[in-house]
């Protein structure tokens, strides 16, 4: 028996598991993360990386490196048959749009899953730790103060073998829908599999076609051949779809797949299809879990749910998971937090996944009716600006509490008041979204921010996104709203490493009295962080580290109130 030096064991190392050992690691959690396989996970897969990720990614430091290896989403070239050379139709896929003050993101990019997951052990080196392939959870077995769980690890040939049984506080499985964790934890997987609508897809060097354009061939309510460049030159990633395809049997020899491109692309002449990195025949599973914990055992990403790969939400999702659960489990793990807070990310991600699951499945019906140009439009559900927990029972919004007796006394009788009748419209994923701000939404970002005493013109601009991070908690204090001396004492109370004071006021208005016990006073030299964050009541806003509001709150008083739902008493 050997008593682990890490806290968490992170049984599987695709981008959940990886994301939650980076935001484990900055908070100083002690981590260890194993692998089965040795060798790496080749090709796209996953690829399209929407905005709320970038905006997260921002919160672990890494964006610029994503958007720097990563690619815009370009326009679709559908062809006409039997030819298969002349353009029918052109459209964009998702049509760009401009950044906003408030939304530095607003287009998806495209990245290969693999040099994704290399950026992702890359940013682990930096923190000392790297992942342990070969290394294999055969059992394990928990009680109220620990995991102990039985490894079997293997040499890189398979040729040695070595058993090992340890022990560790928590254990997250993130080993997908195949592994070990969620079966023999004795999670439910509820759902279907299709068995009409099949895919092939993979990656393809493809010589004669332009690079600049995603290229289709057909509808999937036939027979679709879908090229996609990547941001390695010459690669291709491919998707065949449709009824008249015998996926199982093309898939089994790579010389059938190249058959099938030249047969279902016009058999072009111009065009040679060469290697083939991966390739893999795809039935769509919509499962989900019931619960995503029990007792010390915890699963993330695919482990806990499984959908088509129509509407790119797959990876995004897993790194939403995880974001949600890092924090909440750090607090845990460093004795700040009751293992209560746990169920919380049961509590708030299992409306999104369902919501997930719902939209990408009609999606898929779309698809192979040949329904599914301009997936990713401006402003739409997928790319999960708008997936919120306004419904948590952590959140706290005395905003809206006094917003609606405001205007319930305004309109007594209640016949042309609607508003919260329709915010109760408003699902997981921010359909129906209005625009106002509530706790349980995602933290919008501010530019235009100065030090305050600065003139704009001779100091540095700050963005709210630049000073949110996955270690703590940010507290804005909108200086005309709130008595900044007040909270700002109340805050002294709390460990300064849980939390990061942010005092804003207007344009050309002094700090406040108490300021000096903020880490940041900001001028709000555009006025973008008031018009996103206030409106006439309620100026102190809490920003959890996952980049999701969770107060927007009345005083000192109610922010004690609302850390009282999360930390132990202090």
């Amino acid at each position: 028996m050997s008593k682990s030096p890490s806290t968490v064991l992170i049984v599987g190392a695709g981008p959940a598991g990886l994301v939650l050992a980076i935001s484990l690691l900055r908070n100083g959690v002690p981590v260890r993360v194993i692998e089965k396989q040795w060798t790496p996970r080749l090709g796209q897969r996953g690829a399209g990386i929407m905005p709320r990720s970038l905006e997260l990614f921002s919160h672990l430091g890494m964006v610029d490196d994503v958007v720097r290896r990563a690619i815009q989403v370009p326009l679709v070239r559908k062809y006409k048959l039997p030819e298969g050379v002349e353009v029918l139709h052109e459209f964009a896929m998702s049509p760009i749009t401009d950044p906003t003050p408030t939304h530095p993101f607003l287009n998806p990019v495209l990245l290969g899953q693999d040099t994704l997951e290399n950026l992702f052990h890359s940013v682990l080196a930096k923190l000392g730790c790297t992942v342990e392939k070969g290394t294999e959870l055969v059992s394990f077995n928990q009680n109220q103060d620990f995991v102990e769980v039985n490894l079997l690890k293997r040499g890189p040939n398979g040729d040695t073998e070595e058993r090992e049984t340890a022990r560790y506080e928590w254990m997250v499985g993130t080993d997908g829908a195949k592994g070990v964790v969620r079966k023999q934890l004795g999670l439910s997987f509820l759902g279907e599999t299709r068995t009409v609508e099949n895919f092939l897809v993979g990656d393809i060097c493809v010589e004669g076609l332009s690079p600049k354009y995603w290229h289709m061939w057909g509808d999937a309510s036939e027979t679709l051949v879908s090229l996609r460049p990547t941001e390695t030159r010459g690669l291709f990633n491919f998707i065949i779809a449709g009824k008249n395809i015998n996926h199982a049997q093309i898939a089994s020899n790579y010389d059938f797949v190249r058959e099938c491109f030249k047969k279902n692309t016009g058999n072009r002449k111009d065009l040679k299809f060469g290697v083939m990195p991966w390739v893999s025949y795809y039935t769509p599973n919509i499962r989900m879990v019931d619960s995503f914990s029990k007792g010390r055992v915890i699963i993330a990403g695919d482990s806990g749910h499984v959908h088509s790969p129509t509407g790119g939400q797959g990876v995004n999702t897993a790194i939403q998971d995880s974001f949600n659960l890092g924090w909440k489990l750090a607090l845990v793990a460093r004795g700040y937090s009751n293992s209560s807070l746990i169920t919380s990310y049961t509590e708030e991600r299992l409306p999104v996944i369902a919501e997930m699951l719902d939209q990408t499945t009609k999606l898929l019906n779309k698809t192979f009716k040949g329904e599914d140009e301009g997936q990713w439009k401006p402003g739409g559900t997928l790319f999960q600006l708008g997936v919120n927990y306004r419904r948590s029972s952590i959140v706290m919004d005395e905003r809206k509490t006094l917003e609606a007796a405001r205007e319930a006394e305004e309109d007594a009788l209640m016949e042309d008041f609607d508003f919260y009748e329709d915010e109760g419209k408003i699902d997981s994923y921010g359909s129906e979204f209005d625009g106002r701000l509530r706790a349980g939404d995602r933290a919008p970002d501010s530019s235009g921010l100065v030090k305050i005493g600065c003139a704009k013109a001779f100091s540095k601009s700050y963005q709210l996104f630049q000073i949110f991070n996955v270690t703590y908690h940010t507290i804005l204090l909108f200086a005309d709203f709130v008595n900044c001396e007040k909270v700002l004492q109340e805050i002294q109370r709390y460990p300064k490493d849980l939390m990061t004071t942010v005092v804003i006021v207007r344009r050309r208005k002094p700090a406040p009295p108490g300021s000096n016990l903020a880490d940041h006073v900001f001028e709000d030299y555009d006025g973008h962080a008031y018009e996103a964050y206030t409106s006439r009541v309620c100026g102190l806003v809490v920003v959890r580290p996952d980049g999701v509001v969770g107060g927007i709150l009345r005083d000192a008083s109610s922010l004690r109130r609302y850390f009282q739902t999360l930390l132990v008493s202090q």
